[in-house]
């Protein structure tokens, strides 16, 4: 049975996702590093899909930081062995608050676009190739009382929208 990998799947979006993912019949691996999620959090995940009557080992979790690129190459690896190997990725993990990265620019710089970038990687490596990335309304220019479209202009102010949008960006490249 192939495996999807859910990052930052201990997040808010995530977890609904795994749910989600799970109630679809699918084996579920999260990763993440716990800075803006809880532990707690996969804990819940397995209560509420015991409580379905779904199997909750079919889902499992590793705490890590995707940039190290040779541990992460070791867990597709793993699957690879356990004949469950990654074949698609739900993309969640990074730096998320719009605050802080005004705050702190360089940090959500180096987290967020080095998270992927070391999980293209990997990815390629194991011709992994259905991705879906979370990306965020803060790529857009803010205009009062607009809702939001996709044609809209693409202009974030923000340090956190940029980081998102160049995301964006690398994954038009591939």
């Amino acid at each position: 049975m192939d495996t999807v990998l859910v990052t930052g799947g201990c997040g808010y979006i995530g977890s609904h996702t795994c749910i989600s993912l799970l109630e679809n019949n699918s084996k579920v691996l999260i990763i993440d590093s716990l800075v803006n999620s809880y532990k707690e959090t996969f804990i819940k995940i397995k209560e509420i899909v015991n409580k379905k009557g779904i199997d909750s080992n079919k889902i499992s979790f590793i705490k890590g930081d995707l940039r190290n690129k040779e541990w992460l190459d070791k867990i597709f690896v793993e699957h690879l062995r356990a004949k469950t190997p990654i074949k698609s990725v739900v993309h969640f993990a990074g730096l998320k608050s719009i605050e802080s990265s005004i705050n702190y620019p360089l940090e959500y710089w180096e987290t967020n676009i080095s998270i992927t970038l070391s999980l293209l990687s990997i990815m390629k490596k194991y011709q992994c190739f259905n991705l879906i990335f979370s990306s965020s309304a803060s790529i857009y220019k803010p205009q009062e009382n607009h809702l939001l479209t996709e044609s809209d202009l693409l202009e974030p102010y923000t340090p956190y929208g940029k980081t998102k949008l160049t995301i964006e960006t690398i994954l038009e490249d591939l």
